[in-house]
Protein backbone atom coordinates (compact mmCIF):
# COMPACT_ATOMS: atom_id res chain seq x y z
CA UNK A 1 0.00 0.00 0.00
CA UNK A 2 2.99 2.82 0.87
CA UNK A 3 4.71 1.77 -2.25
CA UNK A 4 1.77 2.56 -4.29
CA UNK A 5 0.76 5.81 -2.61
CA UNK A 6 4.13 6.63 -3.39
CA UNK A 7 3.84 5.91 -6.99
CA UNK A 8 0.75 7.86 -7.58
CA UNK A 9 1.87 10.74 -5.51
CA UNK A 10 4.43 10.77 -8.88
CA UNK A 11 1.96 10.32 -10.94
CA UNK A 12 0.02 13.15 -9.76
CA UNK A 13 2.43 15.27 -9.89
CA UNK A 14 3.01 14.42 -13.71
CA UNK A 15 -0.10 14.61 -15.04
CA UNK A 16 -0.76 17.70 -13.09
CA UNK A 17 2.58 19.31 -14.87
CA UNK A 18 1.73 17.66 -18.44
CA UNK A 19 -2.53 18.16 -18.48
CA UNK A 20 -1.23 21.80 -17.79
CA UNK A 21 0.89 22.20 -20.13
CA UNK A 22 -1.69 20.22 -22.24
CA UNK A 23 -4.46 22.84 -21.24
CA UNK A 24 -1.81 25.68 -22.92
CA UNK A 25 -1.76 23.68 -26.45
CA UNK A 26 -5.95 23.43 -26.93
CA UNK A 27 -5.75 27.48 -25.40
CA UNK A 28 -7.80 26.08 -21.98
CA UNK A 29 -6.59 27.44 -19.07
CA UNK A 30 -8.70 26.02 -16.01
CA UNK A 31 -8.13 25.32 -12.11
CA UNK A 32 -9.61 22.85 -11.76
CA UNK A 33 -7.89 19.14 -10.89
CA UNK A 34 -9.35 16.66 -12.15
CA UNK A 35 -10.24 17.72 -15.63
CA UNK A 36 -6.28 18.71 -15.58
CA UNK A 37 -5.46 14.33 -14.44
CA UNK A 38 -7.29 13.68 -16.86
CA UNK A 39 -5.38 15.76 -19.29
CA UNK A 40 -2.03 14.88 -17.74
CA UNK A 41 -2.73 10.92 -18.11
CA UNK A 42 -3.82 11.47 -22.43
CA UNK A 43 -0.71 13.63 -22.51
CA UNK A 44 1.57 10.19 -20.89
CA UNK A 45 -0.69 7.72 -23.32
CA UNK A 46 0.32 9.80 -26.45
CA UNK A 47 3.77 10.65 -25.37
CA UNK A 48 4.62 7.30 -24.36
CA UNK A 49 2.79 5.41 -27.40
CA UNK A 50 5.21 7.67 -29.96
CA UNK A 51 7.82 6.72 -27.64
CA UNK A 52 6.88 2.93 -27.92
CA UNK A 53 7.30 3.02 -31.98
CA UNK A 54 10.71 4.20 -31.69
CA UNK A 55 11.55 2.36 -28.06
CA UNK A 56 11.45 0.66 -24.59
CA UNK A 57 9.18 2.35 -22.09
CA UNK A 58 11.57 2.23 -19.17
CA UNK A 59 14.08 4.47 -17.26
CA UNK A 60 14.63 6.35 -20.34
CA UNK A 61 11.34 7.50 -21.04
CA UNK A 62 11.46 8.69 -17.28
CA UNK A 63 14.70 10.90 -17.65
CA UNK A 64 12.29 12.06 -20.83
CA UNK A 65 9.42 12.68 -18.12
CA UNK A 66 11.42 13.99 -15.40
CA UNK A 67 13.01 17.12 -17.31
CA UNK A 68 9.54 18.05 -18.99
CA UNK A 69 8.11 17.89 -15.43
CA UNK A 70 10.88 20.57 -14.87
CA UNK A 71 10.17 22.37 -17.30
CA UNK A 72 6.57 22.90 -16.83
CA UNK A 73 6.72 23.33 -13.25
CA UNK A 74 9.76 26.10 -13.64
CA UNK A 75 7.50 28.15 -15.86
CA UNK A 76 3.88 27.59 -14.13
CA UNK A 77 4.69 27.37 -10.38
CA UNK A 78 2.09 30.27 -9.53
CA UNK A 79 -0.74 28.24 -11.66
CA UNK A 80 0.37 24.84 -10.33
CA UNK A 81 0.09 26.18 -6.73
CA UNK A 82 -3.40 28.00 -7.42
CA UNK A 83 -5.01 23.99 -8.44
CA UNK A 84 -3.62 22.59 -5.20
CA UNK A 85 -4.98 25.25 -3.49
CA UNK A 86 -8.30 25.41 -5.24
CA UNK A 87 -8.84 21.22 -4.47
CA UNK A 88 -7.70 21.66 -1.25
CA UNK A 89 -10.94 24.42 -0.92
CA UNK A 90 -12.97 22.32 -2.30
CA UNK A 91 -12.14 19.16 -0.09
CA UNK A 92 -12.44 21.70 2.97
CA UNK A 93 -16.11 23.05 1.71
CA UNK A 94 -17.58 19.17 1.75
CA UNK A 95 -19.83 17.91 4.43
CA UNK A 96 -18.25 16.28 7.18
CA UNK A 97 -20.04 12.60 6.12
CA UNK A 98 -18.48 13.49 2.63
CA UNK A 99 -14.89 13.37 3.79
CA UNK A 100 -15.15 10.43 5.98
CA UNK A 101 -16.83 8.46 2.89
CA UNK A 102 -14.15 9.90 0.38
CA UNK A 103 -11.29 8.99 3.20
CA UNK A 104 -12.35 5.33 4.34
CA UNK A 105 -12.64 4.64 -0.10
CA UNK A 106 -9.61 6.74 -0.82
CA UNK A 107 -8.00 3.51 1.77
CA UNK A 108 -10.16 0.45 0.25
CA UNK A 109 -8.76 1.59 -3.63
CA UNK A 110 -5.55 1.45 -2.08
CA UNK A 111 -6.30 -1.45 -0.08
CA UNK A 112 -7.78 -3.47 -3.12
CA UNK A 113 -5.26 -2.84 -5.59
CA UNK A 114 -2.25 -4.26 -3.19
CA UNK A 115 -4.18 -7.68 -3.41
CA UNK A 116 -3.64 -10.53 -6.15
CA UNK A 117 -5.10 -9.83 -9.30
CA UNK A 118 -8.57 -11.09 -10.02
CA UNK A 119 -8.90 -10.22 -14.10
CA UNK A 120 -8.34 -13.76 -16.30
CA UNK A 121 -7.27 -11.01 -18.88
CA UNK A 122 -4.55 -10.22 -16.66
CA UNK A 123 -2.90 -13.55 -16.74
CA UNK A 124 -3.67 -13.75 -20.72
CA UNK A 125 -1.82 -10.36 -21.94
CA UNK A 126 -2.22 -7.60 -19.79
CA UNK A 127 1.15 -8.58 -17.74
CA UNK A 128 2.81 -9.62 -20.84
CA UNK A 129 2.13 -6.71 -22.78
CA UNK A 130 3.37 -4.26 -20.40
CA UNK A 131 6.58 -6.46 -20.08
CA UNK A 132 7.15 -5.89 -24.14
CA UNK A 133 6.74 -2.59 -24.21
CA UNK A 134 9.00 -1.88 -21.06
CA UNK A 135 11.86 -3.82 -22.38
CA UNK A 136 11.40 -3.60 -26.22
CA UNK A 137 8.18 -0.74 -26.66
CA UNK A 138 6.50 -2.11 -29.89
CA UNK A 139 7.46 -5.02 -31.72
CA UNK A 140 6.90 -6.19 -34.61
CA UNK A 141 4.56 -8.94 -35.63
CA UNK A 142 4.00 -9.61 -31.61
CA UNK A 143 0.30 -10.58 -32.00
CA UNK A 144 2.11 -13.17 -34.25
CA UNK A 145 3.43 -14.91 -30.72
CA UNK A 146 0.14 -14.78 -28.96
CA UNK A 147 -2.76 -13.08 -30.80
CA UNK A 148 -4.27 -11.37 -27.79
CA UNK A 149 -0.95 -9.29 -27.50
CA UNK A 150 -2.24 -7.43 -31.08
CA UNK A 151 -5.07 -6.26 -29.25
CA UNK A 152 -2.38 -3.33 -26.77
CA UNK A 153 -5.11 -0.80 -25.09
CA UNK A 154 -3.96 2.80 -25.05
CA UNK A 155 -4.16 2.17 -21.10
CA UNK A 156 -1.71 -0.75 -21.45
CA UNK A 157 0.87 1.59 -22.63
CA UNK A 158 0.23 4.59 -19.87
CA UNK A 159 0.69 1.89 -17.36
CA UNK A 160 3.88 1.06 -18.87
CA UNK A 161 5.02 4.14 -18.25
CA UNK A 162 3.95 3.97 -15.01
CA UNK A 163 4.73 0.87 -14.08
CA UNK A 164 8.41 1.76 -12.83
CA UNK A 165 9.95 -1.90 -13.77
CA UNK A 166 13.27 -0.40 -13.40
CA UNK A 167 12.97 -0.02 -9.75
CA UNK A 168 10.03 -2.35 -8.22
CA UNK A 169 8.18 -5.01 -10.72
CA UNK A 170 5.30 -5.31 -8.76
CA UNK A 171 3.79 -1.93 -9.85
CA UNK A 172 -0.04 -2.82 -12.48
CA UNK A 173 -2.57 -0.24 -10.24
CA UNK A 174 -2.96 2.83 -12.71
CA UNK A 175 -6.23 1.21 -12.98
CA UNK A 176 -7.38 1.97 -8.92
CA UNK A 177 -5.39 5.43 -9.34
CA UNK A 178 -8.10 5.98 -12.29
CA UNK A 179 -10.79 4.79 -10.39
CA UNK A 180 -9.72 7.16 -7.42
CA UNK A 181 -10.43 10.33 -9.97
CA UNK A 182 -13.76 8.97 -10.57
CA UNK A 183 -14.84 8.61 -7.23
CA UNK A 184 -12.96 11.99 -6.07
CA UNK A 185 -15.16 13.84 -8.78
CA UNK A 186 -17.93 11.56 -7.74
CA UNK A 187 -17.87 12.76 -4.05
CA UNK A 188 -17.44 16.18 -5.27
CA UNK A 189 -20.65 16.67 -7.39
CA UNK A 190 -22.41 15.10 -4.77
CA UNK A 191 -21.89 17.85 -2.50
CA UNK A 192 -22.69 20.08 -5.42
CA UNK A 193 -26.46 17.91 -5.69
CA UNK A 194 -26.77 18.75 -1.77
CA UNK A 195 -26.67 22.56 -2.35
CA UNK A 196 -28.22 22.33 -6.22
CA UNK A 197 -30.68 19.68 -6.54
CA UNK A 198 -29.29 18.92 -10.38
CA UNK A 199 -30.18 15.42 -11.10
CA UNK A 200 -26.55 15.68 -13.32
CA UNK A 201 -25.05 16.29 -10.05
CA UNK A 202 -26.31 13.12 -8.42
CA UNK A 203 -26.16 10.83 -11.43
CA UNK A 204 -22.31 11.27 -11.04
CA UNK A 205 -22.62 11.26 -7.59
CA UNK A 206 -24.35 7.95 -7.64
CA UNK A 207 -21.21 6.49 -9.59
CA UNK A 208 -19.12 5.11 -6.21
CA UNK A 209 -22.00 3.21 -5.27
CA UNK A 210 -20.98 1.16 -7.43
CA UNK A 211 -17.02 -0.06 -6.00
CA UNK A 212 -17.93 -3.09 -5.04
CA UNK A 213 -18.07 -4.03 -8.69
CA UNK A 214 -15.23 -1.69 -9.65
CA UNK A 215 -13.07 -2.86 -7.22
CA UNK A 216 -12.83 -6.48 -8.74
CA UNK A 217 -10.99 -5.05 -11.55
CA UNK A 218 -8.66 -2.28 -10.52
CA UNK A 219 -5.75 -4.71 -8.79
CA UNK A 220 -5.02 -5.24 -12.30
CA UNK A 221 -4.60 -2.96 -15.43
CA UNK A 222 -8.01 -3.47 -16.83
CA UNK A 223 -9.06 -1.33 -19.64
CA UNK A 224 -12.36 -1.29 -18.36
CA UNK A 225 -12.11 0.88 -15.36
CA UNK A 226 -10.90 4.17 -17.57
CA UNK A 227 -13.89 3.26 -19.75
CA UNK A 228 -16.50 3.55 -16.75
CA UNK A 229 -14.77 6.78 -15.19
CA UNK A 230 -14.60 8.68 -18.69
CA UNK A 231 -18.22 7.82 -19.86
CA UNK A 232 -19.84 8.78 -16.50
CA UNK A 233 -17.94 12.38 -16.99
CA UNK A 234 -18.83 12.29 -20.32
CA UNK A 235 -22.49 11.80 -19.59
CA UNK A 236 -22.13 14.65 -16.93
CA UNK A 237 -20.72 16.94 -19.18
CA UNK A 238 -22.82 16.42 -21.98
CA UNK A 239 -25.86 16.78 -19.27
CA UNK A 240 -24.36 20.14 -17.96
CA UNK A 241 -23.08 21.54 -21.49
CA UNK A 242 -24.78 20.43 -24.22
CA UNK A 243 -25.95 24.52 -24.94
CA UNK A 244 -23.14 26.07 -23.82
CA UNK A 245 -21.05 27.84 -26.07
CA UNK A 246 -17.62 27.69 -24.30
CA UNK A 247 -15.38 25.73 -26.06
CA UNK A 248 -13.41 24.78 -23.44
CA UNK A 249 -16.49 22.25 -22.38
CA UNK A 250 -16.30 20.80 -26.01
CA UNK A 251 -12.95 20.21 -25.32
CA UNK A 252 -12.92 18.70 -22.64
CA UNK A 253 -15.79 16.76 -23.96
CA UNK A 254 -13.79 15.56 -27.53
CA UNK A 255 -10.56 15.03 -25.23
CA UNK A 256 -12.53 12.23 -23.11
CA UNK A 257 -13.73 10.53 -26.53
CA UNK A 258 -10.78 10.40 -27.80
CA UNK A 259 -8.93 9.11 -24.49
CA UNK A 260 -11.92 6.70 -24.23
CA UNK A 261 -11.66 5.09 -28.03
CA UNK A 262 -7.53 5.00 -27.36
CA UNK A 263 -8.01 2.65 -24.62
CA UNK A 264 -10.79 0.29 -25.40
CA UNK A 265 -11.98 0.55 -29.02
CA UNK A 266 -15.36 -1.36 -28.42
CA UNK A 267 -16.15 1.79 -26.63
CA UNK A 268 -17.39 3.37 -30.52
CA UNK A 269 -20.63 5.03 -29.97
CA UNK A 270 -19.36 7.12 -27.13
CA UNK A 271 -17.27 9.41 -30.01
CA UNK A 272 -20.89 10.38 -31.29
CA UNK A 273 -21.21 12.50 -27.78
CA UNK A 274 -18.59 15.22 -28.71
CA UNK A 275 -19.31 15.21 -32.49
CA UNK A 276 -23.08 16.46 -31.71
CA UNK A 277 -21.97 18.98 -29.28
CA UNK A 278 -19.44 20.24 -32.37
CA UNK A 279 -22.40 19.98 -34.99
CA UNK A 280 -24.48 22.01 -32.54
CA UNK A 281 -21.78 24.85 -32.21
CA UNK A 282 -19.89 24.42 -35.32
CA UNK A 283 -20.43 28.29 -36.89
CA UNK A 284 -19.13 29.45 -33.97
CA UNK A 285 -16.58 27.20 -33.28
CA UNK A 286 -14.88 26.86 -36.31
CA UNK A 287 -12.16 28.93 -36.48
CA UNK A 288 -10.60 27.00 -32.85
CA UNK A 289 -10.94 23.69 -33.30
CA UNK A 290 -7.31 23.12 -34.80
CA UNK A 291 -5.92 22.25 -31.57
CA UNK A 292 -8.54 19.74 -30.97
CA UNK A 293 -8.48 18.10 -33.93
CA UNK A 294 -4.97 17.78 -33.88
CA UNK A 295 -5.10 15.92 -30.74
CA UNK A 296 -7.82 13.69 -32.91
CA UNK A 297 -5.81 13.06 -35.79
CA UNK A 298 -2.94 12.00 -33.64
CA UNK A 299 -4.82 9.77 -31.55
CA UNK A 300 -6.18 7.88 -35.05
CA UNK A 301 -2.64 7.57 -36.28
CA UNK A 302 -1.20 6.11 -33.02
CA UNK A 303 -4.13 3.59 -32.54
CA UNK A 304 -3.43 3.02 -36.46
CA UNK A 305 0.12 2.53 -35.81
CA UNK A 306 0.68 0.52 -32.85
CA UNK A 307 -2.11 -2.24 -34.81
CA UNK A 308 -0.08 -2.16 -37.81
CA UNK A 309 3.52 -2.71 -36.37
CA UNK A 310 1.95 -5.06 -33.66
CA UNK A 311 -0.31 -7.54 -35.85
CA UNK A 312 -0.35 -6.29 -39.49
CA UNK A 313 -3.82 -5.09 -38.95
CA UNK A 314 -4.11 -1.18 -38.74
CA UNK A 315 -7.91 -2.08 -37.22
CA UNK A 316 -7.31 -4.31 -35.49
CA UNK A 317 -9.56 -6.36 -34.17
CA UNK A 318 -11.05 -5.88 -37.46
CA UNK A 319 -9.57 -8.22 -40.10
CA UNK A 320 -10.86 -6.29 -43.29
CA UNK A 321 -7.78 -4.43 -43.81
CA UNK A 322 -4.11 -6.79 -43.72
CA UNK A 323 -0.99 -5.05 -44.79
CA UNK A 324 1.64 -6.72 -47.35
CA UNK A 325 4.55 -7.30 -44.63
CA UNK A 326 6.17 -10.39 -43.81
CA UNK A 327 4.77 -9.72 -40.22
CA UNK A 328 0.86 -9.73 -40.31
CA UNK A 329 -0.67 -11.65 -38.63
CA UNK A 330 -2.26 -14.74 -41.01
CA UNK A 331 -6.53 -14.49 -41.19
CA UNK A 332 -6.94 -18.35 -40.14
CA UNK A 333 -5.19 -16.95 -36.90
CA UNK A 334 -7.54 -14.25 -36.29
CA UNK A 335 -10.48 -15.48 -37.16
CA UNK A 336 -9.66 -18.68 -34.94
CA UNK A 337 -9.05 -16.19 -32.23
CA UNK A 338 -12.12 -14.14 -32.44
CA UNK A 339 -14.91 -17.00 -33.50
CA UNK A 340 -13.79 -19.14 -30.67
CA UNK A 341 -13.92 -16.02 -28.35
CA UNK A 342 -17.41 -15.15 -29.73
CA UNK A 343 -18.76 -18.44 -28.84
CA UNK A 344 -17.66 -18.22 -25.33
CA UNK A 345 -19.32 -15.00 -25.21
CA UNK A 346 -22.77 -16.12 -26.34
CA UNK A 347 -22.59 -19.33 -24.47
CA UNK A 348 -22.80 -21.49 -27.79
CA UNK A 349 -20.65 -24.53 -29.02
CA UNK A 350 -18.91 -24.26 -32.74
CA UNK A 351 -22.02 -26.97 -33.50
CA UNK A 352 -24.74 -24.63 -32.11
CA UNK A 353 -22.80 -21.54 -33.69
CA UNK A 354 -23.41 -22.78 -36.92
CA UNK A 355 -26.72 -24.03 -36.90
CA UNK A 356 -28.71 -21.75 -34.62
CA UNK A 357 -30.10 -18.17 -36.02
CA UNK A 358 -29.17 -15.05 -34.64
CA UNK A 359 -32.23 -14.84 -32.23
CA UNK A 360 -31.34 -17.85 -30.94
CA UNK A 361 -27.90 -17.11 -29.84
CA UNK A 362 -29.03 -13.64 -28.70
CA UNK A 363 -31.37 -15.58 -26.38
CA UNK A 364 -28.73 -18.45 -24.80
CA UNK A 365 -26.61 -14.97 -24.31
CA UNK A 366 -29.50 -12.96 -22.69
CA UNK A 367 -30.70 -16.18 -20.50
CA UNK A 368 -27.32 -17.22 -19.53
CA UNK A 369 -26.66 -18.77 -15.73
CA UNK A 370 -25.64 -17.10 -12.77
CA UNK A 371 -24.42 -13.46 -12.90
CA UNK A 372 -23.91 -13.02 -16.90
CA UNK A 373 -27.36 -13.75 -17.45
CA UNK A 374 -28.73 -11.63 -14.59
CA UNK A 375 -26.51 -8.42 -15.62
CA UNK A 376 -27.59 -9.01 -19.34
CA UNK A 377 -31.14 -9.39 -18.73
CA UNK A 378 -31.29 -6.50 -16.02
CA UNK A 379 -29.16 -4.26 -18.49
CA UNK A 380 -32.02 -5.31 -21.72
CA UNK A 381 -34.89 -4.20 -19.12
CA UNK A 382 -33.28 -0.89 -17.64
CA UNK A 383 -32.54 0.02 -21.53
CA UNK A 384 -36.80 -0.84 -22.28
CA UNK A 385 -37.53 1.45 -18.92
CA UNK A 386 -35.64 4.31 -19.25
CA UNK A 387 -37.79 6.09 -21.99
CA UNK A 388 -40.16 5.66 -20.27
CA UNK A 389 -38.96 7.59 -17.19
CA UNK A 390 -37.07 9.98 -19.26
CA UNK A 391 -40.24 11.26 -20.92
CA UNK A 392 -42.32 11.27 -17.18
CA UNK A 393 -39.61 12.92 -15.48
CA UNK A 394 -36.79 14.64 -17.51
CA UNK A 395 -37.85 15.20 -20.64
CA UNK A 396 -34.31 16.95 -22.05
CA UNK A 397 -32.78 16.46 -25.05
CA UNK A 398 -29.48 15.79 -23.35
CA UNK A 399 -30.95 12.74 -21.35
CA UNK A 400 -32.39 11.40 -24.84
CA UNK A 401 -29.36 11.77 -26.91
CA UNK A 402 -27.38 9.82 -24.05
CA UNK A 403 -29.91 7.46 -24.37
CA UNK A 404 -29.23 6.83 -27.68
CA UNK A 405 -26.00 6.73 -27.84
CA UNK A 406 -26.25 4.09 -24.93
CA UNK A 407 -28.89 2.17 -27.55
CA UNK A 408 -26.15 2.28 -30.24
CA UNK A 409 -23.11 0.95 -28.30
CA UNK A 410 -25.43 -2.00 -26.53
CA UNK A 411 -26.25 -2.84 -30.12
CA UNK A 412 -22.71 -2.59 -31.76
CA UNK A 413 -21.88 -4.89 -28.55
CA UNK A 414 -24.43 -7.88 -28.93
CA UNK A 415 -23.56 -8.50 -32.35
CA UNK A 416 -19.48 -8.65 -31.79
CA UNK A 417 -18.48 -8.22 -27.92
CA UNK A 418 -21.63 -8.94 -25.21
CA UNK A 419 -19.36 -8.91 -22.52
CA UNK A 420 -20.95 -7.70 -19.45
CA UNK A 421 -18.10 -6.11 -18.64
CA UNK A 422 -17.96 -4.02 -21.45
CA UNK A 423 -21.74 -1.95 -20.66
CA UNK A 424 -22.35 -2.42 -17.37
CA UNK A 425 -21.28 1.52 -16.75
CA UNK A 426 -24.27 1.77 -19.19
CA UNK A 427 -26.86 -0.61 -16.75
CA UNK A 428 -25.38 1.28 -13.74
CA UNK A 429 -26.42 4.82 -15.33
CA UNK A 430 -29.57 4.37 -16.65
CA UNK A 431 -30.27 2.02 -13.28
CA UNK A 432 -29.19 5.13 -10.82
CA UNK A 433 -31.00 7.43 -13.59
CA UNK A 434 -34.53 5.24 -12.85
CA UNK A 435 -33.66 5.27 -9.05
CA UNK A 436 -33.57 9.12 -8.83
CA UNK A 437 -36.45 9.54 -10.68
CA UNK A 438 -38.66 7.40 -8.28
CA UNK A 439 -36.34 8.40 -4.70
CA UNK A 440 -33.76 11.42 -4.53
CA UNK A 441 -34.11 11.81 -0.71
CA UNK A 442 -30.27 12.82 1.13
CA UNK A 443 -31.30 10.39 3.89
CA UNK A 444 -31.79 7.02 1.55
CA UNK A 445 -28.81 8.86 -0.56
CA UNK A 446 -26.09 8.31 2.61
CA UNK A 447 -27.60 5.35 3.65
CA UNK A 448 -27.03 3.65 0.16
CA UNK A 449 -23.59 4.58 0.26
CA UNK A 450 -22.95 3.22 3.91
CA UNK A 451 -24.17 0.16 2.69
CA UNK A 452 -22.03 0.39 -0.57
CA UNK A 453 -18.80 1.32 1.67
CA UNK A 454 -19.63 -1.70 3.63
CA UNK A 455 -20.01 -3.80 1.28
CA UNK A 456 -17.31 -3.04 -0.62
CA UNK A 457 -15.26 -3.12 2.91
CA UNK A 458 -16.50 -6.67 3.43
CA UNK A 459 -15.22 -8.14 0.27
CA UNK A 460 -12.02 -6.97 0.64
CA UNK A 461 -10.94 -8.13 4.08
CA UNK A 462 -12.92 -11.05 4.03
CA UNK A 463 -12.48 -14.77 1.59
CA UNK A 464 -15.07 -14.82 -0.45
CA UNK A 465 -16.24 -18.07 -3.04
CA UNK A 466 -18.34 -16.69 -6.22
CA UNK A 467 -19.59 -20.44 -7.22
CA UNK A 468 -23.00 -19.39 -7.35
CA UNK A 469 -21.95 -16.48 -9.60
CA UNK A 470 -19.95 -17.61 -12.08
CA UNK A 471 -19.08 -21.31 -13.54
CA UNK A 472 -15.41 -20.15 -14.06
CA UNK A 473 -12.99 -21.42 -11.30
CA UNK A 474 -10.09 -19.09 -11.95
CA UNK A 475 -12.44 -16.17 -10.67
CA UNK A 476 -14.94 -18.44 -8.36
CA UNK A 477 -12.82 -16.88 -5.10
CA UNK A 478 -12.22 -12.87 -4.29
CA UNK A 479 -8.75 -11.49 -3.86
CA UNK A 480 -9.14 -10.41 0.06
CA UNK A 481 -6.68 -7.92 1.62
CA UNK A 482 -3.09 -9.81 3.22
CA UNK A 483 -1.71 -7.06 5.61
CA UNK A 484 1.91 -8.44 4.48
CA UNK A 485 1.03 -5.91 1.57
CA UNK A 486 1.10 -3.11 3.65
CA UNK A 487 4.36 -2.39 2.41
CA UNK A 488 4.28 -4.12 -0.78
CA UNK A 489 2.08 -4.87 -3.12
CA UNK A 490 1.17 -8.81 -3.98
CA UNK A 491 3.00 -9.39 -7.81
CA UNK A 492 1.68 -9.00 -10.70
CA UNK A 493 0.09 -12.36 -11.18
CA UNK A 494 -2.11 -14.55 -9.13
CA UNK A 495 -1.12 -17.92 -10.37
CA UNK A 496 1.20 -20.03 -8.54
CA UNK A 497 2.55 -20.83 -12.07
CA UNK A 498 6.70 -22.41 -13.34
CA UNK A 499 7.98 -22.21 -16.39
CA UNK A 500 10.01 -24.21 -18.88
CA UNK A 501 11.96 -23.12 -22.10
CA UNK A 502 10.50 -24.81 -24.96
CA UNK A 503 12.34 -24.59 -28.78
CA UNK A 504 10.23 -24.58 -31.80
CA UNK A 505 12.67 -24.78 -35.21
CA UNK A 506 14.13 -20.93 -34.53
CA UNK A 507 11.33 -20.00 -31.32
CA UNK A 508 13.08 -20.52 -27.38
CA UNK A 509 10.38 -19.40 -25.57
CA UNK A 510 8.91 -19.68 -21.52
CA UNK A 511 5.94 -21.41 -21.11
CA UNK A 512 3.81 -23.04 -18.16
CA UNK A 513 4.68 -26.46 -16.58
CA UNK A 514 0.96 -26.30 -15.69
CA UNK A 515 -1.64 -23.92 -18.01
CA UNK A 516 -4.66 -22.95 -15.83
CA UNK A 517 -6.53 -22.22 -19.06
CA UNK A 518 -5.26 -22.50 -23.49
CA UNK A 519 -4.57 -18.45 -23.44
CA UNK A 520 -3.15 -18.87 -20.19
CA UNK A 521 0.82 -16.66 -20.10
CA UNK A 522 1.01 -15.65 -16.20
CA UNK A 523 4.21 -13.36 -15.49
CA UNK A 524 7.14 -15.45 -17.15
CA UNK A 525 10.27 -13.47 -18.83
CA UNK A 526 9.85 -12.74 -22.70
CA UNK A 527 9.20 -14.31 -24.70
CA UNK A 528 6.28 -16.06 -22.91
CA UNK A 529 3.34 -18.39 -24.33
CA UNK A 530 1.27 -21.48 -23.84
CA UNK A 531 2.80 -24.54 -25.21
CA UNK A 532 -0.55 -25.79 -25.64
CA UNK A 533 -1.38 -23.24 -27.98
CA UNK A 534 1.51 -23.18 -30.26
CA UNK A 535 1.46 -26.95 -30.89
CA UNK A 536 -2.49 -26.52 -31.35
CA UNK A 537 -2.07 -23.73 -33.99
CA UNK A 538 0.98 -25.90 -35.82
CA UNK A 539 -1.44 -29.33 -35.52
CA UNK A 540 -4.84 -28.04 -36.11
CA UNK A 541 -4.02 -24.70 -38.66
CA UNK A 542 -0.65 -25.32 -39.84
CA UNK A 543 0.79 -22.34 -38.78
CA UNK A 544 3.69 -21.47 -36.06
CA UNK A 545 5.25 -18.39 -34.59
CA UNK A 546 8.74 -17.67 -35.49
CA UNK A 547 11.24 -15.13 -35.02
CA UNK A 548 12.54 -13.05 -37.73
CA UNK A 549 15.86 -11.80 -36.59
CA UNK A 550 18.58 -12.98 -33.81
CA UNK A 551 16.93 -10.54 -31.28
CA UNK A 552 13.52 -10.16 -29.88
CA UNK A 553 13.31 -6.68 -31.20
CA UNK A 554 13.13 -7.73 -34.69
CA UNK A 555 9.98 -9.40 -34.13
CA UNK A 556 8.02 -11.88 -35.03
CA UNK A 557 6.23 -13.85 -38.36
CA UNK A 558 3.92 -16.97 -39.15
CA UNK A 559 5.64 -19.57 -40.50
CA UNK A 560 3.21 -22.51 -42.54
CA UNK A 561 3.88 -25.82 -41.56
CA UNK A 562 2.08 -28.98 -42.35
CA UNK A 563 -1.61 -29.80 -40.56
CA UNK A 564 -1.22 -33.30 -38.80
Amino acid sequence: MVLILISWMYIALTCVHLGLGLSYFIKLKTNQLIPVLIYGLFSVAMLSSIWAVWGRINIEFHLFLLALNGLIYASNKKQIHQIYQDFVGDLKALSVLIKVLLAVVTMLIIAQCATAPFVIDNETYYIQTIKWLNEYGLVKGLANLHISLGQISGWHILQSAFSFSFLHQNFNDLSGFCLLIGNTFAFLKLHEYFKTHQIADLLMGLFPVANVLFFQLISAPSPDIPVYVLSFMLFYYLMQHLKSEDIAHFHFMALLGFFILFVKITAFALILIPLLVLTLHFKKWSNQLLPIGFLGLLTLILFVTKNAITSGLPLFPLTHLRLPVDFAVPLSSAEFYFNSGKMCLFFVTPQEYQSMSFLQIALRWLFASKISGLINVSTVLILLMSPIFIYKFHHKKELWFIYGVSVIEFALLLLSSPVYRYFIYLTLFWGFFIVICLIQNQKFISGVYAISVMATAFVLFFPLNFDGLTQNKLISQNSPFSFKNVIFPHKNSKLQTTYKVVQNRNLKYNAPVQSEFFWANGDGNLPCVNQEQIDYFEQTLGVVPQMRGANLSDGFYTKSTPKQ
